[in-house]
């Protein structure tokens, strides 16, 4: 595995106000800022004057657009509540104030090992250069801990792990000579735990990559061990290209390209991004993605992930954190 590299680009940089993504983007940028101020703050003020200087943007322009950024902040904070408060562990790490104009972090987050870890683990991630060749720290890649938190978020939202319900990484880093083996390996774990598919196609060849653009499984299947189960085929994507890959995975196609004997039910497609997605655009993109989670709906779901997800989000998080701090930013 590569050794740690410097692989944040300045967390802190100025989104451009042009950018089809701008609110959601420049909420992003409040937020890291108030993580990272030694206050644990950030206003509207503080976005309106980073406009002006960083865009030259007009003042009134700017403060008209730092009002909108705030209510998706707002916005933010209700769509992360959890559904169960047994431990607040995945919770929205900042709250807003009464007026509505500053963003603050929530008491006790700066000191504490487990409030907010996971949402500003995907914060992060959604500003942090996802080059294949800098992305790394502490040796973690945080694609691969990314896909990791989803297929525990997808086992949650499924029903849970037991005997009928469970979920697979199905994606791959193994080197090219490995990929067949791993792939075959992958469709009979895959298909002894569906009860249905009778393992890999005669003469099927093998994708690209290893995984045919599938990178987490979920199902709910029945005591009967009849086919026809509730499945999830999902796609992990980080990086600012995530979009153009929202109609990329077919399930059906999947099912019929690799599996000798296709599902009797296709498989739902479910696209899962660390990014907030735009309300704009979220019906367009759910059409071509199929079932949606962003940044938001993944915390909502994230109340029971494994102590090694968690470890590794937390270690990547610190990591990303401390190399801002130290201001080495990749070229």
């Amino acid at each position: 595995m590569p050794k740690a590299k410097l692989p944040v680009t300045n967390l802190l940089a100025v989104p451009s106000p042009k950018e089809d993504d701008a609110i959601v983007n420049l909420a992003d940028w409040v937020e890291v800022k108030a993580l990272l101020q030694e206050d644990g703050n950030a206003s509207q003020v503080d976005l309106s004057r980073a406009l002006e200087q960083a865009h030259a943007m007009d003042e009134e322009d700017a403060m008209a657009l730092a009002g909108d950024v705030f209510k998706e902040l707002l916005d933010r904070q209700d769509a992360c509540v959890p559904l169960t408060t047994k431990d607040h562990v995945w919770e929205y790490p900042f709250k807003m104030s009464a007026s509505r104009t500053l963003l603050e972090l929530r008491p006790g987050v700066k000191k504490s090992k487990k409030k907010g870890i996971l949402y500003q683990f995907l914060l992060v991630a959604s500003r942090a250069d996802m080059d294949s060749q800098r992305r790394y720290l502490e040796n973690l890649d945080p694609t691969k801990v990314f896909e990791s938190l989803c297929a525990d978020v997808l086992l949650n939202f499924w029903g849970g792990r037991n005997e009928h319900c469970g979920s697979m990484i199905f994606g791959t880093a193994a080197r090219k000579a490995e990929q067949k083996k791993t792939f075959e390996s992958n469709i009979d774990d895959l298909v002894r735990s569906l009860r249905e598919g009778k393992g890999l196609k005669i003469g099927a060849k093998i994708p690209g990559g290893g995984d045919g653009r599938l990178d987490v499984v979920v199902w709910r299947v029945f005591a009967d061990g009849r086919t026809g189960a509730l499945v999830g085929f999902g796609q992990c994507k980080t990086g600012i290209h995530w979009k153009d890959h929202l109609e990329k995975l077919v399930p059906a196609n999947f099912s019929e390209n690799y599996l000798a004997q296709p599902l009797v039910i296709a498989p739902m497609r479910v696209y899962m991004v660390p990014h907030r997605v735009d309300s704009s655009m979220w019906n367009q993109h759910t059409r071509a993605g199929g079932l949606l989670f962003d940044r938001c709906r993944l915390v909502q779901y994230g109340f029971d992930v494994s102590p090694k997800v968690f470890k590794n989000c937390k270690t990547w998080l610190e990591a990303a954190i401390r190399r801002q701090r130290e201001g080495k930013f990749a070229a």
